[in-house]
């Protein structure tokens, strides 16, 4: 079960990223997500996607403890 890119799938209408979230989601590593968001954006924005799927694994124990809240909604 994949949600897509959770809190960027504003980003999904402008670059075609969707699948690299759900690749991820069901199981593929950081290393695998960041190598397709490369793939799937501007060069010029490269070091603000990396630095995005650095902060996010940095902060996923965070995530994961919220999470469950977060579905109570």
């Amino acid at each position: 079960m994949s949600d897509g890119c959770t809190g960027f799938q504003w980003l999904e209408g402008i670059f075609q990223i969707r699948q690299c979230c759900v690749i991820h989601d069901t199981g593929g590593s950081d290393g695998v997500l960041l190598d397709c968001l490369l793939a799937n954006t501007p060069p010029e924005i490269s070091i603000l996607v990396v630095f995005c799927v650095f902060l996010m694994a940095l902060f996923r124990p965070i995530y994961r403890m919220i999470k469950p809240y977060l579905n109570r909604r």
